[in-house]
């Protein structure tokens, strides 16, 4: 599995070989066609091997150290399943392949999006998040900022390694509940695009 991650990493799919995972993991490619039919099942069971890591991180008690905990749980997951080259790459492979963007999502996108969603929830809970916060948007927010950040700078984590926690900051500012209950700002308030009659 872990030759399987680490060559779709350098060569994406269409490049991987069952010969050279086998030449990779030191084994024969018997060893592999006994066990998976062809290269997409074996990079199936790849992709597999990596969900569930990270998982929902403890209570903190405020909302910023759910998220940074999180954030630094799905850093060091990137960093050892070399996610953040893979999903880029991957990415592209898969406009065309939707099993393969299935895959990728149960992978690398499913997993973080329903932990951050828990974590906002139990703010929500919690009282600190308000009550009315679309769980989806914010988590688009959380996440996209980071995703950018890596297709901009080539897959480069160190360079975008500091986004989540000033992403978390800005993200917050709309999120957290006002101290007088109102859940409105100014800037969710309704666009008008007619002038009233009178």
């Amino acid at each position: 599995m872990r030759a399987t991650l680490e060559l779709l990493a350098v060569e994406g799919l269409r490049g991987l070989s069952v010969e050279g995972v086998a030449a990779k993991a030191g084994v024969g490619k018997t060893t592999i066609y006994r066990r998976y039919p062809g290269k997409r099942e074996l990079v199936a069971a790849a992709l597999a091997s990596v969900l569930g890591e990270g998982g929902i991180p403890p209570d903190t008690g405020s909302i910023r150290g759910d998220l940074q905990a999180l954030a630094k749980v799905r850093l060091a997951s990137l960093r050892r399943t070399r996610g953040h080259i893979l999903m880029p790459r991957l990415l592209v492979e898969s406009a065309h392949d939707p099993e393969l963007h299935r895959l990728i999502r149960r992978a690398f996108v499913d997993p973080g999006r329903e932990a951050a969603k828990a974590v906002l929830r139990r703010a929500v809970e919690r009282g600190e998040l308000r009550p009315d916060l679309d769980l989806e948007l914010a988590v688009d927010l959380l996440h996209g900022s980071f995703v950018y950040r890596l297709l901009i700078s080539r897959s480069d984590l160190r360079a975008s390694a500091d986004v989540p926690e000033r992403a978390i900051d800005l993200v917050l500012e709309g999120a957290l509940q006002r101290a007088d209950g109102n859940t409105r700002s100014k800037s969710s308030a309704p666009i008008r695009t007619k002038p009233d009659r009178p």
